[in-house]
């Protein structure tokens, strides 16, 4: 798939300008699902915001505060045939995902997992199966918004086409249990 960062600014002579086009490379997930950077704070900016440089993301998961707008392919399959934890990943991905700690919790035989985030979730193609903590499932088609609120959950493609998913992340505290 080909995917574009397009991103604008405002300069502080008032100039509103592109300062990003350009295509986004994806990273090898594991068991074939690629995620793609698209772009990302530590913490909301201010205006007039006029962003320099390269977008290198320092995390998949953002810090309290942050955001990450990724989005992820998830090939037919995906997730159905148990533990992914033992499917080779890109490097530069694994670093990226382990970088902050997501907090929730991790179960790598299931594929369960909580983080400590808000998930917006956009299904741009394909479906997918989003099973909660609770063993119910929904699947999720083309046009579906997701708000995910840090809750337990795992994927499942059981369809037979990828299934692609525009992910805004936000970061957020989880309180003492």
């Amino acid at each position: 798939m080909r995917m574009r960062r397009i991103v604008t600014g405002q300069t502080s002579d008032d100039k509103h300008i592109y300062t990003h086009v350009e295509e986004i490379a994806p990273f090898e997930m594991g068991g074939g699902a690629q995620w793609y950077p698209v772009w990302g704070w530590e913490q909301m900016p201010s205006l007039p915001f006029c962003p320099e440089g390269p977008y290198q993301p320092d995390s998949v998961f953002p810090r309290t505060g942050g955001m990450r707008i990724n989005t992820v392919t998830f090939p037919a399959g995906f997730g159905a045939k148990g533990a992914l934890s033992s499917i080779p990943k890109d490097p530069e991905y694994a670093k990226l995902a382990s970088a902050v700690v997501s907090g929730g919790e991790h179960n790598l035989d299931t594929g369960m997992h909580s983080t400590d985030s808000i998930d917006l979730g956009f299904v741009f193609a394909g479906e997918m199966t989003l099973i909660q903590g609770d063993g119910t499932e929904q699947t999720l088609k083309p046009g579906d918004v997701l708000v995910q609120n840090g809750a337990m959950h795992a994927w499942k493609n059981r369809g037979t086409e990828p299934c692609i998913i525009c992910f805004v992340v936000l970061g957020t505290p989880r309180a003492a249990s």
